[in-house]
């Protein structure tokens, strides 16, 4: 009996990418750095042409990969510091393409599949801001061929995973707020039920 197609829905939110740069301590995590590009990547291949007397014979060459990661960053967090010393010094990227579609496991010790390339940036266009947040499309040239593998929640910055997850679950309202305020909002009410006035 044929197995028959089925469609399976990924949320594209969820594939997201995370780097190391070449000079940093072996013990550094990755750290997240943005989410899947709008052109996402290419394959490609450069194509040899050979001319006989009565067809062409076509052959693949060598192979180019390409990761374009729409990068977001806040003031004081780093991530643009360590891109542009990347492209201006020619420092390797070690680019890690993690699916939180397909986390596995229970914390602390989840896993995930992703995509690992060495990667150098040709090309760092200038931020734009989106309110208070900067993002840039940076695309990353791969060296050699990009390799698939399975990587556990411990090699990545903290609460990456959660916050993978988090895209797309809706919040307790205990979950929510500022732990460290000590005011309440005029018009609200306190955990005894009393209504706090302005002023």
């Amino acid at each position: 009996m044929p197995v028959k197609n089925t469609v399976k829905m990924d949320a594209a939110n969820k594939y997201i990418y995370f780097m190391k740069l070449d000079d940093e301590p072996k013990a550094n995590k990755a750290i997240m750095i943005g989410l899947q590009g709008q052109t996402s990547g290419t394959n490609t291949r450069a194509l040899q042409t050979i001319q006989t007397k009565t067809v062409d014979v076509k052959m693949a060459g060598a192979v180019n990969q390409q990761r374009t990661v729409l990068v977001y960053f806040q003031s004081g967090d780093g991530i643009w510091d360590k891109l542009y010393h990347a492209w201006k010094d020619q420092i390797v990227v070690h680019l890690f393409r993690v699916d939180m579609n397909e986390v596995t496991g229970a914390a602390p010790n989840r896993q995930a599949p992703y995509e690992y390339a060495q990667c150098i940036i040709a090309t760092l266009p200038q931020t734009e801001t989106l309110n208070s947040v900067f993002q840039s499309s940076v695309q990353f040239e791969v060296q050699g061929v990009a390799q698939n593998g399975v990587i556990t929640e411990d090699q990545l910055e903290e609460d990456a995973f959660d916050l993978g997850k988090s895209l797309y679950d809706a919040l307790k309202p205990t979950e929510v707020g500022d732990g460290t305020a000590t005011t309440t909002a005029p018009g609200s009410l306190d955990d005894k039920g009393t209504a706090h006035q302005e002023g």
